[in-house]
C-alpha cells in the first residue's frame, strides 16, 4: 500500500512547487538526444542481465541485484512517507461488536424482584399492545372489541402505576431504619420491615386488582370465537363472485363452488353464510356489495325471463302442430291404465267363480314410442313461424328459417352461447350454401338471438293480452247472460204474482149477497 502510494504521488513536489520559465528548440534538442543516451544505456543493461536465473529473481534486492526502489541515483525505500503535499486519508474505526453477556448483565441488574419485574413487563406489554388485525370481512364485532381493549389499556396503565409505586415504596424501605433498631424511634408505617410487608401485600393483589371482570373476559372470548380468522380476502372475493353467478337463495350452489375453489369444507361455508347475511354492516364497502349482488340477481332474473319466453314460444309451436299425435298417445296410455287396474282387481277367487268369456280376448293396441320435444324439433324446427310485423321490415336481414334455427339453438344450448350456436350453423346441412350465414361471428350471431328474443316476447304479450281479454270477454258475457236470466226470472215471478192476485180477485167477485131480512 505504501509502494503504491508513492508511485502516485511521485513528482507531485516538483510539479506544484515549479515555477515558468521559457524553452528554445536547442533545449528541447538537447533534452531528446539525453534521453536517447538514456534509453541506449537502459537497452544495453537489460541485454546484459537477462541471462539470470529466474528462481532467484528478487524484488528487494538482496541477491545483489540491482535494488527495484533506487530511481536516478536515490533510494525510495527509506524515504519519509508523509513528506510532501499530499493528503493523507484516515484510518476507519469499525465499530464495537455487540456483547450480548453486557446487554443480558444490565437487564438482570435492574432494580426490583423477579415478580415485579415480570409484572411490569406484562403492563408495557399490554400498553403497547395493537390488538389482533382483524379484517372487515372475518365478520368480527370490532367496536365492541376495540371498547374491551381499551379497557385493558386503562388497566395496563393502572397497573404501571401502580407497580411504579411499590418500587418507590420497596426504596424507601432499603433506606428506612429497622424497626429492631433500639437506638433509633420508628414512627409507626415507617419502618424497614412495615413498608417491606406493604410492598409484599401490594404486589400480591397486582393480580387481583388489576385484570377485567370475568363478564368482560368471558365477553372477549366469544367476540374472538365470532369471527372467522382463517379467511382471507381471496376466499371472501370467491364467496362474493358465487353469490353474484347464483344469487343469494341458492346456498347450495354457492357452497359447492367456494368449497371446491378455496378447499374449506362445506359447513364453515355454510357458517359463513348465515353469519354474513346477520352481520354484513360489519364490512366498509357492504353496499357496493349488496349492488353487485342484486345487479347479478337482476341478471339472472332476466335469463329467465328469457328462458321462460323460449319454452313458451317452443310449447305453443308443439301444440299447434303435434296436439293430435300426444292426444291419442294420451288416449292410448289411459285405455292401458285402466286395464292394468282392472286386472289388479280381479281376485283368483272371482275368476275361478266368475264364467269363462267365450272367444280369444282382444289385445291391447301397441303405444308407439313417444318422441321427445328435442327429436320433435329436430326435425321440425323449420316449420316454426314468426309473426315480424311492419316495425320489423328494416331488420329482415336474416331469413325467417335462419332466425327458427337461432330460436331452436337458445331453447338446445340456452340463452348467451353464441360460440356453440355458431359451431351448430357450421354443422347444419340446410346452410351449407348460405355463406351470410355462415360466415357470422359470435359477437353478431349473439345480437341476433337478443332481437329474435326481444320478437317472441312481443308475440308472447300479444297473445297473453288477447287472451285475457277473450277472458275477461266471456266473463262478461256470462255475467250479461247471468244477469238477464235473472231479469226474466224475476219477471216470470211478478207475472206469476199478477196472475194469482188476479185470479183470488175473481173469486171474490163470484161469492153469493147475503139476504137481507128486514125487507
Amino acid at each position: 500500500k505504501d509502494e503504491l502510494m508513492h508511485m502516485v504521488r511521485f513528482g507531485a513536489d516538483q510539479i506544484l512547487s515549479g515555477k515558468g520559465g521559457t524553452y528554445t528548440d536547442e533545449d528541447i534538442d538537447a533534452l531528446i538526444a539525453k534521453g536517447d543516451a538514456r534509453t541506449e544505456e537502459m537497452q544495453a543493461k537489460l541485454q546484459k542481465d537477462a541471462k539470470h536465473d529466474l528462481a532467484s529473481f528478487s524484488l528487494l534486492g538482496d541477491d545483489g541485484g540491482p535494488d527495484t526502489f533506487s530511481f536516478g541515483g536515490e533510494n525510495y525505500r527509506d524515504k519519509n512517507k508523509n513528506a510532501g503535499n499530499f493528503i493523507n486519508l484516515p484510518q476507519r474505526e469499525r465499530k464495537r461488536n455487540y456483547d450480548v453477556n453486557e446487554y443480558f448483565r444490565d437487564a438482570m441488574n435492574a432494580g426490583g424482584s423477579s415478580g415485579i419485574r415480570a409484572h411490569a413487563a406484562d403492563a408495557a406489554a399490554r400498553k403497547k399492545r395493537k390488538g389482533p388485525n382483524f379484517q372487515d370481512f372475518q365478520l368480527y364485532n370490532r367496536p365492541r372489541f376495540e371498547q374491551i381493549q381499551q379497557l385493558e389499556l386503562e388497566i395496563a396503565v393502572k397497573k404501571e402505576a401502580q407497580i411504579k409505586a411499590i418500587e418507590a415504596i420497596r426504596t424507601k424501605a432499603r433506606n428506612a431504619p429497622s424497626f429492631h433498631n433500639a437506638r433509633v424511634s420508628v414512627a409507626s408505617g415507617k419502618s424497614m420491615e412495615e413498608l417491606t410487608q406493604q410492598a409484599e401485600d401490594l404486589e400480591a393483589r397486582l393480580d387481583l386488582d388489576f385484570k377485567l371482570s370475568e363478564k368482560d373476559q368471558k365477553e372477549k372470548d366469544e367476540l374472538q370465537d365470532e369471527g372467522f380468522p382463517d379467511w382471507n380476502r381471496k376466499d371472501f372475493k370467491c364467496f362474493c363472485s358465487s353469490m353474484e353467478k347464483h344469487g343469494r337463495y341458492d346456498i347450495v350452489s354457492i357452497v359447492d363452488d367456494v368449497a371446491a375453489e378455496v378447499g374449506k369444507a362445506e359447513e364453515d361455508v355454510k357458517k359463513y353464510y348465515i353469519a354474513f347475511w346477520q352481520n354484513f354492516q360489519r364490512i366498509a364497502d357492504h353496499k357496493r356489495i349488496i349492488d353487485r349482488i342484486e345487479k347479478g340477481e337482476k341478471k339472472i332474473l332476466r335469463l329467465r325471463q328469457i328462458r321462460d319466453s323460449i319454452n313458451e314460444k317452443i310449447d305453443r309451436h308443439l301444440q299447434e302442430k303435434f296436439r293430435d299425435i300426444y292426444k291419442g298417445i294420451e288416449v292410448l296410455k289411459k285405455q292401458e291404465e285402466e286395464a292394468a287396474s282392472a286386472a289388479a282387481s280381479d281376485t283368483p277367487s272371482k275368476r275361478s267363480s266368475s264364467p269363462k268369456p267365450k272367444g280369444t280376448p282382444k289385445k291391447p293396441t301397441p303405444i308407439p314410442d313417444v318422441p321427445t320435444p328435442d327429436q320433435v324439433l329436430q326435425y321440425t324446427w323449420r316449420t316454426i313461424k314468426f309473426s315480424y310485423g311492419q316495425n320489423w321490415k328494416g331488420y329482415r336481414a336474416y331469413t325467417e328459417e335462419e332466425d327458427a334455427f337461432l330460436l331452436y339453438c337458445m331453447w338446445k344450448h340456452g340463452f348467451g352461447m353464441a360460440e356453440r350456436i355458431r359451431m351448430e350453423i357450421r354443422r347444419a346441412w340446410q346452410f351449407r350454401f348460405d355463406w351470410f350465414f355462415k360466415s357470422r361471428n359470435a359477437q353478431e350471431i349473439q345480437k341476433r338471438c337478443e332481437a329474435v328474443v326481444r320478437l317472441i316476447e312481443k308475440e308472447n304479450d300479444e297473445i297473453r293480452k288477447k287472451k285475457e281479454e277473450a277472458e275477461q270477454k266471456a266473463i262478461l258475457e256470462d255475467q250479461k247472460k247471468k244477469a238477464e236470466a235473472a231479469a226474466a226470472a224475476k219477471k216470470a215471478l211478478a207475472e206469476e204474482a199478477q196472475a194469482t192476485s188476479s185470479a183470488s180477485n175473481q173469486q171474490g167477485d163470484a161469492q153469493p149477497q147475503p139476504m137481507d131480512v128486514s125487507a
